[in-house]
């Protein structure tokens, strides 16, 4: 078992988190220049850059308690045997603190 390719993959998920944080600072600055366009949205070189709404929903109390019932019932069904699963293979990886 070659220790390289374990390295490669925690160089690049270290890059990717790295990535990940600079691409959501970029993203509430576009979005800030985004919004004060007419149309919400600002063609560049790159491709367009748009700004849509998305609807959030808050729902009554009843309805959290109608999930929290179904949460129960599911877990129940886990318990007793009549839910099913399926296990399939996941790599999860943990960093080393540097």
């Amino acid at each position: 078992m070659s220790k390289d390719i374990f390295q490669e993959y925690a160089i690049l998920d270290a890059k990717i988190k790295e990535l990940e944080k600079e691409k959501e600072g970029l993203r509430s600055t576009i979005s800030e220049i985004v919004l004060e366009a007419p149309d919400r949205k600002v063609p560049t070189d790159f491709g367009n850059f748009t700004v849509s709404l998305r609807k959030k929903w808050t729902y009554p109390a009843i309805i959290a308690e109608l999930e929290e019932s179904v949460k129960v019932a599911k877990a129940k069904a886990e318990s007793t045997g009549k839910a099913t699963y399926v296990e399939t293979p996941t790599l999860s990886f943990t960093s080393i603190k540097i």
